[in-house]
């Protein structure tokens, strides 16, 4: 009997320290992916405070300013790294014109309605 209550307790000992292995490695890997997600949160906060009226008014400023046949600029690349990134056209779809920045790859999709407004 006593051979099978420590083999009770050898195989209870062997399933808790694969537990506790187990848990260790979830753990870490959490971390990971809680360092990841604490990075991606600092980015968009970033990106957030740098599309303030401000910014909206100088991309105002710079969009005003360039005429046909020059490209426009890219919004997106002007507020986050106040780059003068073009815009390329895309050939429309239904009623919306298409056009994609040529550094950052974003789509902008513009109803062709107010192209011409």
């Amino acid at each position: 009997m006593l051979t099978e209550l420590v083999k009770v307790l050898d195989d209870r000992k062997a399933a808790l320290e694969a537990d506790l292995t187990r848990l260790r490695d979830r753990g870490a890997s959490l971390r990971a992916e809680l360092e990841l997600l604490e990075r991606e949160t600092a980015e968009k906060a970033e990106r957030l405070a740098s599309i303030n009226s401000q910014s909206v008014k100088e991309y105002k400023v710079i969009w005003k300013s360039y005429t046909p046949p020059n490209p426009f600029p890219c919004p997106l690349c002007f507020v986050y790294h106040k780059k003068l990134s073009p815009l390329e056209p895309l050939p429309p779809v239904d009623d919306l014109a298409s056009v994609k920045c040529t550094v950052c790859g974003e789509v902008f999709e513009i109803p062709i309605e107010l192209l011409y407004a």
